[in-house]
């Protein structure tokens, strides 16, 4: 705060030490003076305005959006088939077993990525940071396993320590991915 009241007074003195000392006034010398005073003026009120509205002891996050916890798109498919959208398999008979499977929830949606896909919409508001063992049966035809990997994001900030899928893996074969996305293809094949 000191700092900033020290910018001031420099500001204001450097004002009044660059009035035109000569005695016929000309009236550009005038219009650019004041032009320069009003710019040295709005520099300093904003800088002061900054200064002020600065304080580390304190983070706002009311206006930040925070990634909430993933969610697993799975678009199945056997022979090239989608076997979900031409009904070979209903939300009736899918299920997952393993690790917290009761905190686990199943539906069928469509979503967009490259194209409209329908699949298995995995949801888990409970995310703990720990690898899932879990096991993704399609009636009693296959059963699917499936590791993920679940690791908290960084501490601090508005939006840390939040759920993050790190690895998944199906049947052995990792899955990518890519930058936080959580879509992917099951081949039964």
């Amino acid at each position: 705060m000191a700092s900033a009241v020290e910018a001031l007074v420099a500001v204001v003195r450097q004002e009044d030490g660059s009035k035109s000392s000569s005695k016929q006034p000309n009236p550009y010398n005038f219009i650019l003076f004041k032009s320069l005073s009003m710019k040295n003026s709005f520099s300093f009120l904003l800088l002061f305005a900054l200064l002020l509205s600065c304080n580390d002891d304190e983070l706002d996050c009311s206006a930040v959006l925070c990634v909430g916890p993933p969610v697993l798109l799975i678009e199945i498919l056997e022979d090239g088939e989608n076997v979900i959208e031409n009904d070979t398999y209903s939300i009736e008979d899918i299920s997952i077993s393993g690790t917290d499977q009761e905190t686990f929830i199943l539906e069928i949606r469509t979503w967009t990525s490259l194209e409209e896909i329908t699949g298995l919409f995995v949801n888990n508001q409970e995310w703990l940071p720990q690898v899932y063992e879990l096991t993704l049966n399609l009636g009693t035809d296959f059963s699917i396993p499936m590791t993920i990997d679940i690791e908290r994001s960084a501490s601090g900030g508005c939006c840390g320590g939040i759920p993050r899928i790190d690895e998944i893996t199906v049947n052995g074969e990792s899955q990518d991915i890519g930058n936080g996305g959580s879509s992917f293809t099951i081949n039964l094949d």
